[in-house]
């Protein structure tokens, strides 16, 4: 029997592994790592209906919420340049919920991503990689596993603080497209969110 639970929690034991592998492989003086969370809203279509239109349409009052997670560790600053390199791990999920069930449809990114700073206050970001789903439901439905695919962000912030800790304050965006494991619907999602994050980081000339 298909168990989403099992395979979800293997993927995060696998990638928490990975990057704890990672923090004690790379330079100290070179590490860069941030971890946070957001809220914005968040937009699902399942072969190319939009979920939330769908409910509304069929009479249900449904509130609405996206949430974002995200960790980040690599290297940097490169070549005496503001530029880094890093490992991701992040995802979104968007809840629905009509007071007695819920449907909520979360996609998740593995992959790398580049960070560079144009001046100082200001850190742009991006990044690519493979993405899996982890959907939750109160209702008789399968729509848990996928065959894999593929998820991207961008995100441009304010960093604050002294030294090497700060904390980042930004806006970022989310896409990702999954084909369900046993349904076969392609399932897409995005969203545009507001974050809050704790970032260690060496600075050039720091």
């Amino acid at each position: 029997m298909y168990n989403p639970e099992g395979v979800i929690m293997k993927k995060l034991v696998i990638t928490v592994v990975f990057f704890t592998i990672a923090l004690f492989a790379v330079n100290a003086q070179g590490l860069y790592f941030d971890i946070g969370l957001g809220v914005g809203g968040a937009w699902t279509r399942l072969d190319g209906n939009d979920v939330s239109d769908t409910l509304q349409s069929a009479g249900g009052n449904i509130t609405e919420i996206g949430v974002d997670l995200g960790l980040k560790m690599g290297y940097g600053p490169i070549a005496n340049i503001p530029f880094y390199i890093v490992g991701v791990l992040g995802g979104i999920g968007h809840r629905l919920d009509d007071g007695s069930d819920h449907l909520q449809f979360n996609s998740y990114l593995i992959g790398a991503g580049v960070i560079f700073y144009p001046i100082p206050l200001i850190q742009l970001a991006g990044s690519l990689g493979l993405s899996f789903v982890g959907n939750q439901t109160s209702l008789p439905m399968d729509m848990f596993g996928s065959t894999g695919g593929f998820a991207g962000d961008v995100s441009v912030a304010i960093d604050l603080g002294r030294g090497n800790h700060g904390v980042l304050i930004g806006l970022r965006y989310f896409g990702a497209i999954n084909t369900l494991e046993t349904s076969r619907a392609v399932q897409g999602q995005h969203s545009l969110s507001v974050f809050l994050r704790y970032v260690f980081r060496h600075r050039i000339n720091a």
